[in-house]
């Protein structure tokens, strides 16, 4: 009797090993292949596979991060007729620790593009509302129109006033000229990094430097700027040397104290 339940336990056992690896195997399967898709920049197929991941193991935590990472690119891709909003979606993606190196690439190019579409829209709009109030000027009477001259002459040099008083924002709290390379010092240090940890990547946005700092990984696959790991998105404010960081939750910049 002892023998035959010792051989039913052992049979037992072997049957819920073997289904262990069973599911360890497509768990696996689906991985691979769904970090394949993303590699082939099949989005919606690599989302299924590593849903399907998620089917084997639920609380399986790369599974997890890469699934949520996928689905946030696929939300910003949805949302290209909403700047603002696809590009919360795609600092998410960006922002997101231990995720696809090949999906952070992509989304940051995404990222540039809707950017560019953004400020392009932007000129335009201004360009058209300049248009028609040059329009309108041109059909005003000619007293109207040497009135015009002559505010416009007092207009342009209220902008060329302007204009030096934005030349002055390169410039800190304390008057002293504030170089690119000094605000990416500044930035770096704030953030706690040192130089050699991280990569930047800057625009100037006119009142302040516009960074993302990247995570320098010697000898890995993060040691590559392109799909290096973020350190978060930053901004230098060139007048007072403010430096602030974004905060994805709120989708606001805070300040570092």
């Amino acid at each position: 009797m002892i023998k035959t339940l010792l051989v039913i336990t052992m049979i037992v056992a072997l049957v819920l090993s073997g289904c262990a690896n069973q599911e360890d195997q497509a768990y696996d399967q689906a991985m691979k292949k769904g970090q394949a898709a993303l590699v082939s920049k099949d989005y919606d197929a690599a989302a299924g596979y590593f849903k399907k991941a998620l089917s084997y193991k639920k609380k399986d935590q790369k599974a997890t991060i890469l699934s949520a990472q996928t689905n946030n690119f696929l939300v910003a891709k949805s949302m290209m007729d909403h700047p603002d909003q696809a590009i919360t979606s795609l600092n998410a993606v960006i922002l997101q620790k231990n995720g696809s190196g090949a999906l952070r690439k992509d989304a940051r190019e995404l990222r540039d593009k809707v950017m560019a579409a953004k400020q392009q829209n932007a000129e335009g709009t201004s360009s058209s509302q300049a248009s028609q109030s040059s329009s309108s000027t041109a059909s005003e009477s000619s007293s109207t129109a040497a009135s015009s001259s002559s505010t416009d002459g007092s207009s342009s040099s209220s902008s060329s006033a302007s204009s030096g008083s934005s030349s002055s924002n390169t410039s800190n709290s304390s008057g002293e000229t504030v170089t690119q390379k000094q605000a990416e010092a500044a930035v770096i240090k704030a953030a706690g990094y040192t130089p050699d940890e991280v990569y930047v990547d800057t625009t100037d946005n006119g009142a302040y430097y516009s960074m993302e700092l990247r995570e320098n990984h010697t000898n890995d696959s993060a040691a590559d700027p392109n799909t290096a790991p973020s350190a978060g998105f930053f901004r230098y404010y060139k007048s007072s040397g403010k430096v602030t960081q974004l905060d994805l939750l709120s989708n606001t910049y805070k300040e570092i104290k």
